[in-house]
């Protein structure tokens, strides 16, 4: 898991970037923290306990590769191909996914709650026991998933395609929902 020491920055309780002390927003080294990264993602090796918060990344395209147990929270993501990635207990909340792929990517046990995802294509991925709570989507396609028990309660979905989806327990509680396709998927077995 990668480290939870908060930053050293009074008032801040943003987890450290690698060995820390400082979080991405109050190191000294912000470029050369990003440019790391930036190699990490492009690089061959799979993720490990990367802990990177609040940076931007743009036009980018990561071959494939698993992220584990990784914490890219508040970033903002701009033209980013993440397809056939692995996400095992990685941690996207509150991010910006403008433009991005997710074509044949597969999750576990990792979190997008509160996101905004513009134009972003997740179709034909294996998306199972993860959290969407709160995201607010716009022109995007789940079509053809297996979402198995992912959350989506209290999200805001606007042209948002979940054609053919596998949707069993997947939740979509207090959704608000406008030109939301769940054509030939399983809505009724989800909790809605």
């Amino acid at each position: 898991m990668f480290n939870l020491q908060t930053c050293a920055q009074p008032t801040c309780n943003t987890y450290i970037c690698g060995d820390g002390p400082f979080c991405f927003r109050h190191s000294p080294n912000k470029n050369e923290l990003h440019a790391n990264c930036v190699t990490s993602l492009l690089g061959v090796k799979d993720i490990l306990d990367l802990s990177l918060t609040g940076a931007e990344f743009e036009d980018l395209s990561i071959p494939k590769k698993e992220f584990t147990s990784s914490n890219m929270a508040w970033c903002t993501f701009r033209n980013v191909d993440f397809s056939e990635c692995t996400f095992i207990t990685s941690f996207f909340d509150f991010c910006l996914f403008d433009t991005c792929t997710f074509n044949g990517i597969t999750s576990r046990y990792s979190i997008f709650s509160g996101s905004k995802m513009l134009n972003c294509d997740f179709s034909g991925s294996s998306i199972t026991h993860t959290n969407f709570v709160g995201i607010d989507t716009l022109h995007c396609n789940f079509s053809d998933c297996d979402l198995y028990y992912s959350n989506f309660g209290t999200s805001f979905l606007r042209d948002t395609d979940f054609i053919d989806c596998n949707l069993k327990k997947a939740d979509f509680a207090h959704t608000n929902q406008r030109r939301v396709s769940f054509r030939y998927s399983n809505y009724e077995e989800a909790h809605h």
